[in-house]
């Protein structure tokens, strides 16, 4: 049996690790969904970048793994990653997690009050920035502001907290040598 929406959150909340896999588009909501759920990103398509790169780093809250190296390796080195590295990418996730959110327009909650409600939850507790400045919106708005395409590692590059450098980010190659 398949997993609906709500198991599939469960899981992906009791999870340390989210793994997110290419989609059939461009991009996987999946990323979107693990930033929320709790667990750490890892990404797994060469050719994915997350939005957002040129504002903050990724790097410290996103683990990119590279497809020809799915195998044995990747479970292995998941589980080798010590706890506080993990509390510490996820803690860096929830930071930024209110820039991957769009507030609704006005007009989107007009005789659905109960909708309308929960909205203000959200922004009263988890992104009280959320109408005003840290959002997506304004992300996007940033980014084309400067008008060239920055980010901090290459495209085709993958980047993992690396246990030789006490777990620092390391952006590394396809074989997993630092850059």
């Amino acid at each position: 049996d398949m997993l609906g929406p709500q198991g599939m959150q469960s899981l992906m909340g009791d999870s340390r690790f989210c793994l997110i896999p290419r989609g059939r588009a461009a991009w996987s909501v999946r990323f979107f969904e693990a930033l929320w759920a709790g667990c750490v990103p890892v990404l797994l398509s060469d050719h994915y970048e997350p939005p957002f790169d040129a504002l903050f780093d990724i790097t410290e809250f996103v683990i990119k793994w590279p497809v020809a190296r799915i195998d044995h390796s990747l479970a292995e080195f998941l589980e080798g990653v010590p706890m506080d590295v993990i509390e510490r990418y996820a803690a860096a996730a929830r930071r930024v997690r209110c820039w991957y959110l769009y507030p609704p327009p006005e007009v989107s909650w007009l005789g659905n009050w109960e909708a309308r409600h929960e909205l203000e939850q959200v922004e009263e507790h988890v992104c009280p920035s959320l109408s005003s400045s840290r959002n997506a919106f304004q992300a996007v708005a940033e980014i084309l502001g400067r008008r060239a395409r920055r980010t901090r590692a290459a495209v085709g590059s993958f980047y993992i907290p690396d246990p030789g450098r006490g777990y620092a980010p390391t952006v590394t190659t396809a074989d997993l040598t630092p850059v």
